[in-house]
């Protein structure tokens, strides 16, 4: 029997890194070799956090095929009412009017089936986030870094499966590339933007009733329902906070900037004008997109930040 204090039973004296009963020592001395305090690197917690997330989706398999069967089902539904709409005769106004509202149909869909996930995400993880955080397990970072690279690539094929659909049902005149670069774009952006008021909030139901604080305001600027120049003066800037004020007119530029003869030409152009789509600034907004993207993401990561700082 030892008869040893208990201070000294459980020094770890009996043999190298455990105490009397076996048990590893995980406590951090100060003149101990046996333990490594040297920080783990960004790109360690990092990549560690990248594979967790890449086995969180292999797990909730369900929820990514979800998305993707939406993607599937939307971009039929949207195919078979705009169907060949964009080949029609853009001279006639309500051919034209289809063609806009096919377009806007689409970065509207790209926009809401991305920017909910994006919103109940982090209030779904907040515990967990809080409880690695205050233990020093990584970083704001990295965290952010690796969420944001599997978000985009799901985004990215979800966006994939919806506008190759939609494009060859509907009869772009653009590009299918383009339509696909733009309705990304926005998607990121639009994630961005909701992963503020995402890290913003406690709880998912919270999340999910700010939705339409996001999303709403952008349709309403869009120049769809009313005339962006009809729009009263004094609340007609915040058309330029709204990512989808930046893709529609990117897309109206791709879409309307040839529409076949010289009537339908016109009427295009005229579209144009309306919307406030200058071909001739389009790089400037591809430009205000990854800003909006930048900007919102750069505010969530210091919003989550000292929300847990302040937790703990």
């Amino acid at each position: 029997q030892d008869e040893r204090p208990m201070e000294e039973a459980f020094r770890g004296d009996t043999e190298e890194g455990k105490d009397v009963l076996g048990i590893t020592l995980t406590r951090r001395h100060e003149d101990d070799d046996l333990y490594d305090d040297t920080p783990v690197s960004s790109l360690t917690q990092l990549s560690m956090l990248f594979k967790r997330e890449a086995v969180n989706i292999q797990r909730d398999l369900s929820v990514v095929a979800t998305r993707m069967g939406v993607a599937v089902i939307m971009g039929i539904l949207f195919g078979v009412i705009f169907y060949k709409i964009g080949e029609t005769d853009a001279s006639e106004p309500k051919n034209l009017q289809s063609q806009f509202g096919a377009a806007l149909s689409i970065l509207l869909i790209g926009m809401f089936n991305t920017a909910e996930p994006a919103l109940i995400a982090f209030p779904y993880e907040r515990p967990v986030f809080l409880r690695e955080y205050s233990t020093n397990h990584y970083g704001v970072i990295p965290y952010f870094l690796s969420r944001l690279t599997l978000e985009a690539v799901v985004t990215a094929v979800q966006i994939l499966i919806f506008s190759v659909i939609s494009y060859y049902m509907i009869g772009f005149r653009c590009s299918y590339i383009m339509l696909f670069a733009i309705t990304f774009v926005l998607a990121m952006a639009s994630t961005a933007q909701a992963v503020i008021v995402g890290c913003s909030v406690e709880d998912t139901k919270v999340a999910q009733e700010t939705l339409p604080l996001i999303l709403v305001p952008q349709m309403l600027f869009a120049g769809f329902f009313v005339t962006p120049n009809l729009i009263p003066l004094w609340i007609r800037w915040a058309q330029y906070l709204c990512s989808l004020t930046y893709a529609i007119r990117l897309l109206l530029v791709e879409e309307f900037t040839d529409c076949g003869s010289e009537a339908a030409n016109d009427s295009c152009k005229a579209l144009q004008e309306r919307s406030d789509a200058d071909p001739d600034e389009t790089w400037w907004y591809w430009l205000i997109l990854m800003a909006i993207f930048v900007v919102c993401r750069l505010l969530a990561m210091v919003i989550l930040k000292q929300k847990a700082t302040k937790f703990y």
